[in-house]
């Protein structure tokens, strides 16, 4: 039988990807999560999600879990910079880069503050959906 979760990634759009990268996130315990749509400014990437773990481990955590849950679900990672110093995680899938720092790396490097602030994407819809998904399993728990 095949898997419909191993292409369930696979060709879906930028803002799609991103979504999912911060519901992933999210339910990984990110702290300080932020998604910008930066289609129009850069050539470099259409999204970029910006997050804070509360340790370095969890920092290490947080991009392990976010690289096998797209790659289970179709998606290839194209690079993962900064694993030695687990201070900042940067993760590549190419139309989104997810920026994971420890809470020192996140204020020395003041990510966000250099993206523009009007492509600032509200996550709280997101963010219901992590929690709505969590109260049902406790329900049947």
């Amino acid at each position: 039988m095949l898997n419909n979760k191993a292409c369930e990634l696979k060709g879906a759009e930028c803002d799609t990807l991103a979504a999912e990268a911060v519901k992933v996130l999210i339910e990984k315990l990110a702290e300080n999560v932020s998604m910008f749509d930066v289609r129009g400014y850069t050539s470099i990437t259409d999204f970029y999600v910006n997050v804070t773990g509360r340790s370095q481990t969890h920092v290490a955590s947080l991009a392990d879990d976010l690289v096998d849950n797209f790659e289970e679900r179709g998606l290839s990672v194209l690079r993962v910079e900064g694993k030695k110093g687990n201070s900042w995680i940067l993760v590549d899938f190419g139309t989104i880069i997810v920026n994971i720092f420890d809470s020192e790396g996140r204020g020395f490097y003041n990510f966000d503050r250099l993206l523009p602030q009007e492509c600032r994407k509200d996550i709280e819809y997101l963010v219901k959906e992590v929690d709505e998904k969590f109260s049902i399993n406790k329900k049947d728990n």
